[in-house]
């Protein structure tokens, strides 16, 4: 599968509501087009959508933070 590389720029946030869940989002990385507890389940719903070149991301849980350092 093909990969591009995301401009955070141009991403929204990711509801609340998908928190701890599965996401596809469409090739531009503009908006969610499904989500899912599982990946092999939101695969099948993005072929049923004929979404083309989804991109699967995994939301963090809502009482999950990333921290880093340079």
């Amino acid at each position: 599968m093909p990969t591009k590389p995301v401009n955070p720029q141009s991403t929204k946030g990711v509801p609340l509501e998908y928190a701890g869940k599965w996401v596809a989002w469409n090739s531009d990385h503009t908006e969610i087009v499904a989500c899912s507890d599982n990946i092999q389940e939101l695969w099948q719903m993005a072929k049923a959508q004929c979404i083309a070149n989804p991109i699967f991301e995994k939301v963090p849980r809502a009482d999950v933070r990333f921290m880093g350092t340079q």
